[in-house]
């Protein structure tokens, strides 16, 4: 019983957490300045466009705070929308791509809170350290197979020498996306993981970083028989 009330607390923790680092107040605030500029500049329809941006990633993130899993069709919903309004925020220095396979199922479960952490590392402490002439890119690709769903981020920020430095990879955001994968893996008995490497040109330097994530092939049909099949 005690086990079970401190994986139950660790959860709750673990929640909040993930909660709190999607609802960045940085991000919250500076998002909300980029949309008042729009609107002090006359651009009425692009602050309405990036208004309702704005608060239906806000209602993704409220509704999805306490689920262990939602569609994929809504992960990458929610992680567009970011994207964009992070372009706002820093008036268009990166594009992104998002690519899925053609028979990929939109409505296989995925965990939430998991992938824009290390989306936002790449913005934050990759992407944002090019000089201004240089065109950042984040490429997005989704593909599955009978057993795993597969999530690869790449971009062609600055690469740092050291994979693991600390703005790298060991952000608030990204420990709390690890444990949460951890305790998840736990509790179904899966073996959902990210790796993360540099990414090279012909010539063997360094263009760039990439993240792969692995999680495991859920359904909607095959949920409610989680204990069976993970086990």
């Amino acid at each position: 019983m005690q086990a079970r009330i401190a994986a139950q607390r660790s959860r709750a923790s673990l929640e909040l957490h993930a909660f709190q680092s999607q609802m960045d107040p940085h991000f919250i605030f500076n998002s909300l300045n980029a949309i008042h500029s729009y609107i002090l500049s006359a651009s009425t329809e692009q602050a309405s466009t990036y208004l309702t941006r704005f608060s239906r990633l806000m209602r993704f993130t409220l509704e999805n705070s306490s689920k262990e899993w939602i569609p994929l069709e809504e992960e990458l919903e929610t992680l567009e929308l970011y994207l964009q309004l992070e372009q706002l925020r820093f008036e268009g220095q990166f594009e992104y791509e998002i690519h899925t396979a053609p028979s990929l199922d939109m409505q296989m479960l995925v965990p939430p809170f998991i992938v824009q952490p290390y989306i936002q590392n790449a913005i934050w402490y990759r992407l944002l350290q090019k000089t201004p002439e240089q065109k950042g890119m984040i490429r997005i690709e989704i593909g599955q197979n009978e057993d795993e769903v597969f999530i690869r981020v790449e971009d062609n920020g600055v690469a740092r020498q050291n994979m693991f430095h600390h703005h790298q990879q060991r952000t608030a955001g990204t420990r709390v996306a690890a444990e949460r994968l951890h305790w998840m893996n736990a509790r179904y008995h899966t073996h959902a993981a990210i790796s993360t490497g540099h990414l090279f040109d012909p010539h063997h330097n360094k263009t760039g970083t990439y993240t792969l994530f692995h999680f495991p092939n859920v359904t909607t049909t095959s949920l409610p028989e989680e204990e069976r099949i993970f086990k």
